[in-house]
């Protein structure tokens, strides 16, 4: 039973050393410095733009992102509801005819108000529930970077 015990003991003191030793690192300025280039080099990438989307590419995303006006949750690509083939017919035609993407967008919800799109309008409500989320893990990453900040200075202290 004491062998026993004195394992555990030193399993204990093995896990403890490790994790003081991942919150030194994660406190230390080598690892922030690290997470800065990851996320500058995420921002760098993500920030690059490919070039203009041919007329078949266009077409496919306005016909994913418009609604079926007669269906339950279905694009117009999904749907082969009447509406729906003679929507995708139009959304051709306007994009052939040189008509922008929010151009589009904005006639087809004229006609179907504005629940005809899958995705948020970027405005009002839809901006409020795509920003919380944001909002509350950058909340998130601050608090921790602080606790951990803190601890660092106590332990330091000590």
């Amino acid at each position: 039973m004491t062998v026993a015990l004195g394992q555990d003991k030193r399993r204990a003191e093995q896990v403890r050393g490790a994790g003081a030793f991942v919150l030194s690192a994660l406190c230390s300025r080598a690892a922030w410095a690290v997470i800065a280039v990851v996320a500058a080099v995420a921002l760098a990438v993500g920030s690059v733009h490919p070039g203009e989307p041919s007329s078949a590419a266009r077409i496919a995303y306005l016909d994913s992102v418009i609604k079926c006006p007669s269906c339950v949750d279905l694009s117009i690509a999904q749907s082969d509801a009447p509406i729906a083939l003679g929507l995708r017919a139009e959304v051709g035609t306007w994009v052939h005819e040189g008509l922008s993407d929010s151009r589009i967008e904005q006639l087809v919800v004229a006609r179907f108000g504005e629940e005809v799109l899958l995705v948020p309008s970027g405005s009002g409500a839809d901006v409020f529930l795509w920003a919380v989320p944001v909002a509350v893990l950058a909340i998130a990453v601050g608090v921790l970077g602080a606790y951990l900040w803190s601890r660092r200075r106590l332990e330091d202290v000590t």
